[in-house]
Formats: C-alpha cells, sequence, structure tokens
C-alpha cells in the first residue's frame, strides 16, 4: 500500500485541517506547486523516526550495547528527537527488542511497528535471543500489569 497523497499549495490553504489529519494518518502528503512537488508534510513520528534512523546509520558505533536504556536516562536528554536517537539507534544496534523499544518511547509494540514499516525502517519481530525473549516477556508482564 502507498502511503502518499499529492494535493496542490491551493488544497493545502483551502483544507490546512484536512491535510494534516492525513498526515496524522500515515499518509505522506505531497504539495506541489504547478505540478512540481514542493514540501512533504508527515506525522511527527514517522519523521522522528526516520530522523533517527538517519543519526543510527550515521554514527552506529556510537550504540555500545553495555548502555542500558532506561525511561530516567531518557528523561535528561534535552529533546524528544534525541530519545528517538538513543532508543532505535539501540534497537537498529540489536540490543533491545521492538518490545522494550516500543515501551521506552511510551507506545504498544503494534503502534511503534506501524510507522516503522510505514517509513522503511528494519523490522526484526520476534525475539533474537533468549535475553530478548525474557525482556519481551517482562514488557508484557509490565503492560498486564498496568491494565
Amino acid at each position: 500500500m502507498q502511503y502518499e497523497q499529492r494535493i496542490s499549495k491551493t488544497d493545502l490553504a483551502r483544507s490546512p485541517h484536512r491535510v494534516i489529519q492525513e498526515a496524522q494518518r500515515g499518509y505522506t502528503v505531497l504539495v506541489e506547486n504547478h505540478g512540481q512537488p514542493e514540501v512533504v508534510i508527515v506525522d511527527i513520528i514517522d519523521f522522528q523516526l526516520q530522523r533517527a534512523a538517519i543519526h543510527y546509520f550515521s554514527f552506529p558505533k556510537k550504540y555500545e550495547k553495555d548502555l542500558e536504556v532506561t525511561e530516567s536516562l531518557l528523561k535528561t536528554l534535552a529533546s524528544d528527537q534525541a530519545r528517538f536517537d538513543l532508543v532505535l539507534g539501540h534497537y537498529l544496534a540489536e540490543h533491545q527488542s521492538i518490545g522494550r523499544s516500543a515501551e521506552l518511547l511510551g507506545m504498544s509494540t503494534p503502534e511503534l511497528m506501524i510507522p516503522l514499516g510505514r517509513t522503511g525502517v528494519p523490522l526484526r519481530v520476534g525475539p533474537q535471543s533468549a535475553e530478548e525473549l525474557e525482556e519481551d516477556l517482562r514488557v508484557i508482564e509490565a503492560s498486564i500489569r498496568r491494565k
């Protein structure tokens, strides 16, 4: 499924609310001026994930296995983007599971998997090691306790 919509600048001016809703639903909205692409509007989560993936692939050695990413560590970071960079970097470096990554970003696993798939970030579904299986089980247990 292609998540792209094309609109003119005039249509954007007439109905910005609708365009923003489309972007929030996961569509890439390509704004054209006289048939030429000018700007793209995307959901903020998609944008942050794309930037985090670029950061990871630009600096893969920055994500060391011995650093445990915790909620308290994330609270010390200066920006939301820094949070996404750290969490997604450790996920892509295969130091934490998708379930743990989602938990650290305040999402459910499907809420993270959908934009990852939409943005082309590699998905690792299922535990890759016994440690990841234990981590996933802990995340599930914690989620059940919260309900």
